[in-house]
């Protein structure tokens, strides 16, 4: 048996995708707890001592060119998506007798790892995606040029913003064609609002809020102020009442809703890029700023968003807005994912607030990615744009991502309001917030990227786990240690 058709994967859920995506002939899989037989024996055996392994095996059709799909460096790994991933790919190897596509779905926290070891093993899948920019900057100089591709098939990109073209080159090199952009905005749950009778926040960029009456700038400083007040304890206490148990919470008024990074976090405020023309760490005061605020969000007095306890809490089950009890969530476009309308069955979108005048909307932009090592990438590349024209629309039910060719744009958002229904989301909300988009964007990537990615993660998992951070000097050891980090090799 090739080393090509061991797919290892740190997600139990994954099988049954794998298990039918494969079945015609039908597959010979085997469940392995911690003990795995692979060719590449030394990179999965470190991956075996850190998590519960599935190794799947397929049996490839003879006919057909293989070409494997990995998923999970991006999204794409959550239990919602992987049924729609395989209809899809279903679809797409019925739709013609050349391909075999086979996915490969990995748990995100642990795609980095695992492409990097499949990598090392010669055993890299041909596809990868959708991934962003913080993804594909983990993996430098990895990616195929597919320029020459695109002139070999003549493949038309005449509808595509040039300026896209530009967002998905690293290195000088075109890894990737535009195929979904998510800006930031802000959801909101209607019912809570209503109960706690609070105006919707606005759904135009500069436009006032009503609170208790007065009209007020949209800014950070009023979103906690309604988040306090939708911030609610066992009680029935908000958190701008006496008596308020911060210890007793059964809603929460915001959260930053899976965009938790310190990079992500910090740009709240404005963007910045963390190394200076220099080569030096370069935090500015309004990132610093931004962290403040997000720290005393849920440590402060009047807490209003959840730490990662209550996340991971049987309140609200590691998705904090799709569980009901939380009334706002900023976050990107792809989060109509993961909207549950049983527990959330009217919401809305609105605009994001601004810091000192001014508004910042981060951007992700996902593409597809050919991996340099393929062995075939025509085949790749007719998977490829597949993906990005005729099997696009089903993509784009699955991921949420606004269409980066405008002609495709009516169409996305058509199929967002018959998912959501009754809702009907302003859409206008997310195309208004693209000129906002934060330069330079918070997943470009750094000197030693992945030192520095899991040093900011680590501040990130103090502020949400420590309710006596020592703020001022935690932040003066972590300038420190990104700037050491900035300079070592990777």
């Amino acid at each position: 048996m090739k080393t090509r058709w061991f797919v290892v994967v740190a997600l139990v859920i994954v099988t049954g995708l794998l298990l039918s995506a494969c079945a015609q002939p039908a597959p010979q899989v085997q469940i392995v707890k911690e003990t795995v037989i692979v060719e590449a024996t030394k990179i999965v055996e470190k991956v075996v001592e850190a998590t519960t392994i599935v190794e799947i095996t397929s049996t490839p059709a003879p006919d057909r060119v293989q070409i494997t799909w990995y998923i999970g460096l991006g999204a794409g790994a959550q239990p919602a998506q992987i049924p729609l991933e395989k209809d899809f790919v279903e679809k797409f190897n019925k739709s013609q007798n050349e391909i075999q596509l086979i996915p490969i779905i990995v748990d995100n926290k642990y795609a980095r790892d695992n492409l990097t070891a499949q990598i090392a093993a010669g055993n890299a899948p041909d596809v990868v995606g959708p991934v962003g920019t913080a993804g594909r900057a983990a993996f430098p100089g990895a990616f195929l040029d597919i320029e020459p591709l695109i002139k070999e098939a003549n493949y038309d990109t005449s509808d595509i913003d040039p300026a896209f073209l530009q967002f998905y080159k690293d290195e000088g090199k075109l890894v990737g064609l535009p195929f979904a952009i998510f800006p930031e905005f802000v959801y909101y749950n209607q019912a809570l609002f209503d109960e706690a009778k609070l105006a919707y926040p606005p759904q135009k960029y500069g436009a006032k809020y009503t609170l208790d009456g007065k009209e007020v700038d949209w800014n950070f400083d009023t979103v906690a102020e309604v988040a306090k007040r939708l911030t609610v304890d066992a009680q029935g206490n908000d958190a701008t009442q006496a008596g308020f148990d911060a210890k007793n919470i059964v809603q929460y008024g915001y959260i930053t809703q899976w965009s938790e990074h310190p990079r992500a976090t910090g740009s709240l405020f404005g963007a910045f890029y963390p190394v200076d023309s220099s080569g030096n760490g370069s935090i500015p005061d309004t990132t610093v700023a931004a962290w403040k605020w997000y720290y005393d969000s849920m440590w402060g007095k009047q807490p209003f968003q959840p730490n990662q306890a209550a996340i991971d809490s049987d309140l609200l089950k590691g998705n904090a807005f799709s569980s009901g009890k939380v009334a706002m969530a900023t976050t990107h476009l792809w989060y109509t994912c993961c909207i549950d309308k049983a527990t959330v069955p009217s919401w809305n979108v609105a605009v994001m607030p601004s810091y000192n005048g001014k508004v910042t909307s981060k951007m992700h932009g996902d593409t597809f990615a050919i991996l340099g090592g393929t062995k075939h990438p025509k085949e790749a590349f007719k998977v490829y744009t597949y993906m990005l024209t005729t099997g696009s629309a089903d993509l784009y039910k699955i991921y949420g991502g606004l269409p980066a060719r405008k002609s495709q744009q009516t169409d996305f958002f058509a199929s967002l309001d018959e998912k959501f229904a009754p809702v009907k989301a302003n859409w206008q909300v997310a195309l208004d917030s693209i000129p906002f988009m934060d330069v330079p964007n918070h997943e470009l990537g750094t000197p030693n990227y992945a030192k520095t990615f899991d040093l900011f993660s680590s501040l990130g998992s103090d502020f949400r786990s420590n309710p006596d951070l020592k703020f001022d000097e935690r932040i003066a050891t972590f300038k420190s240690e990104l700037d050491k980090v900035l300079k070592e090799k990777p």
